[in-house]
């Protein structure tokens, strides 16, 4: 890998982990019920827009090898493969030429995505800091085991970041806004751990404290 490619790579990570903090920042604003500045605001929003391309990943990297009944492969043909609209968000345009153009980053977004869902339930008690809980631990949250529950869990992020955005959070339920927050406070960390190992310092060095607007 050349360096210009290596350092573009690392920027981009550093820019999805700083995106996951401060997404974790803005929902623990909204559960312990402060007011939500307006940076904090335009956050859930580019969040919501991270986890429409992470579903775009989902949908790019699904092989029907991975699904493990007839029943589930038609219940996400009906929910994903037929909306057409997935799939030019995705990227995919017929060109007069009849070629197909290239999607971007949504393969590297879901991919990381998953890794942080499976983290998730192992994720160290000192980096667990959800509002009111009184044992530091996700070890409770299970880690989706089938194409079809990943994809509800990527839905049941979405409409919680867009519950936080634009409503009262007690209209989401409780488990739903503590998984998509314990998502984000996982992927920030695992965001931080890598760069600390690529770059050899702190992972929370990587991430100051964000002033609100």
């Amino acid at each position: 890998m050349q360096l210009w490619d290596l350092r573009a790579g690392l920027q981009a990570l550093q820019a999805l982990g700083q995106l996951a903090e401060q997404t974790r920042t803005a929902l623990a604003r909204r559960i312990q019920k402060e007011p939500l500045p307006e940076k904090a605001q335009a956050t859930l929003h580019n969040a919501l827009d991270h986890l429409s391309e992470v579903r775009e990943g989902f949908i790019l990297s699904l092989r029907t090898s991975a699904v493990p009944s007839l029943a589930e492969l038609r219940a996400l043909v009906e929910r994903v493969m037929m909306d057409w609209s997935a799939w030019e968000a995705a990227g995919f345009r017929f060109m007069p030429t009849f070629e197909l153009a290239r999607p971007g980053d949504q393969i590297f977004f879901f991919h990381h995505a998953y890794i942080a869902m499976g983290i998730l339930p192992r994720l160290p008690n000192y980096a667990v800091t959800f509002p009111y809980q009184r044992h530091p631990s996700y070890a409770d949250i299970p880690v989706p085991g089938t194409p079809g529950e990943v994809l509800d869990r990527i839905e049941e992020m979405e409409h919680v970041v867009w519950v936080a955005e634009n409503a009262d959070l007690e209209a989401a339920p409780p488990d739903s806004v503590r998984r998509t927050y314990a998502f984000f406070e996982a992927s920030a960390w695992l965001v931080a751990t890598e760069l600390a190992r690529w770059l050899g310092r702190q992972g929370r060095s990587l991430f100051p404290p964000q002033r609100e607007a």
